[in-house]
């Protein structure tokens, strides 16, 4: 990695207020370093490009990424889906019992 490329990029997305660790900078850079824009002057477009890749970044939609994984991290999803479903079903029957109201 270019220091100085990464030092550019850390200034200029804290002169937007962006307050993100220099490793998740350094990583992100990593990430692109094979992209036209890699060799482009830091813009506000690339504040955009590291807000999408932080999003999606852990998750079964991350650029990058071996099906094996996408599959695993998906069923993850899923498992915690079914657990929230869950909870919101009990405090439905919770509610229901203090109101009062019959289940439909």
């Amino acid at each position: 990695m270019n220091p100085s490329r990464l030092a550019e990029t850390i200034q200029f997305f804290r002169s937007y207020g962006i307050k993100s660790n220099n490793e998740l900078i350094e990583e992100w850079l990593k990430a692109i370093s094979n992209t036209q824009a890699f060799n482009l002057p830091v813009s506000e477009e690339d504040l955009y490009e590291f807000n999408e890749w932080c999003r999606w970044k852990g998750t079964a939609y991350e650029d990058g990424i071996d099906d094996q994984t996408k599959i695993a991290r998906l069923l993850e999803e899923i498992k915690d889906l079914k657990n929230e479903i869950s909870k919101l079903k009990n405090e439905k029957a919770n509610i229901e019992d203090k109101l009062g109201l019959a289940p439909f």
